[in-house]
């Protein structure tokens, strides 16, 4: 009884925990060894196993970061998913250090089908239906004149008539006159090594482009240089990479230019990924009254 008093107040001082060991780590809290000495069987460490539904029910602090570094195992038969996940406290939100498979988990959706019609940008108003306030998932930036990478709002756009605007379940864009900026806000990845973006892409007018008034992304040359970028950054928006030209519709430069024939799916996988956060960009421009961009279904899965 002495002993095991004398044991257990010098475990207790130095506030270290060994288990299938007598000499555990000086730099560890808790060191697990994985001979167990008795039965001479070897052992892992089981971390707590749930559902997602279960994983949502814990009780994880909300008015201070006492929880942060949390582990759980999220096995779920209902989703498929099997992540190692830690508990980001800051974030307030569970990230994915490793997943083992990917079922087409859906890491961000828009379809544009919770906004009122209405709603996005003209040249006369940069606040129309639910956007900005609200739901932002997103943003929805002109720029301050031809040619610049400054962003404002409503931008190059002139009047009421150039806009870009959810109607009908889409984002239709016309006479943007000048780049037209969508934007998400950084979502999580975390803990997949791939990713799949898609997003639909359809036009309505006569477009036109000329490669010889190309300069660059924002400065892309007036009546001759209709075209839809799909861009994406893993670092927070610092750089940005491009898909050129889409199944041979666009060029190097550019996705998709000039005509689009029917609705393009635009679909882009990228692998060898190690980032928690991703950004998809899509930047356009007509410049006539008659010509319309229209987007819809912009969805990224993992791979």
């Amino acid at each position: 009884m002495i002993v095991f008093l004398l044991w257990f107040s010098s475990e207790y001082s130095i506030a270290q925990v060994g288990i299938n060991t007598r000499t555990p780590s000086t730099a560890a809290s808790l060191h697990l060894e994985a001979l167990n000495v008795t039965t001479m069987d070897y052992g892992g460490f089981k971390m707590p196993v749930v559902t997602e539904a279960q994983q949502a029910s814990i009780p994880v602090a909300s008015t201070n970061n006492d929880d942060d570094g949390l582990m759980v195992f999220v096995n779920d038969p209902g989703t498929g998913k099997q992540c190692w996940e830690i508990y980001d406290a800051f974030a307030q939100m569970w990230r994915s250090i490793y997943c083992f498979n990917c079922s087409g988990e859906v890491l961000y959706a828009e379809d544009f089908n919770s906004y009122v019609d209405n709603t996005g940008i003209t040249g006369d108003s940069a606040s129309n239906g639910d956007y900005p306030g609200g739901v932002s998932q997103w943003t929805l930036t002109s720029f301050q004149s031809y040619g610049s990478s400054v962003p404002d709002i409503p931008g190059t756009l002139l009047d009421d008539e150039d806009y870009a605007l959810v109607i009908g379940g889409q984002l239709e864009c016309r006479d943007t006159n000048g780049s037209l900026l969508f934007e998400t806000t950084p979502f999580s990845i975390s803990g997949y090594s791939g990713v799949t973006i898609s997003v639909d892409v359809s036009e309505s007018g006569t477009m036109e482009y000329d490669d010889t008034m190309h300069l660059n992304d924002f400065e892309c040359g007036d009546n001759f240089s209709d075209y839809v970028d799909i861009s994406y950054s893993f670092d927070g928006g610092s750089t940005f990479t491009e898909v050129p030209n889409f199944s041979g519709g666009g060029n190097g430069d550019h996705t998709l230019i000039a005509e689009i024939i029917g609705t393009t799916t635009v679909t882009h996988t990228v692998t060898g990924v190690s980032a928690s956060d991703m950004i998809v960009r899509i930047q356009l421009q007509t410049w006539a009254g008659s010509e319309y961009y229209f987007i819809d279904n912009l969805e990224v899965t993992c791979n």
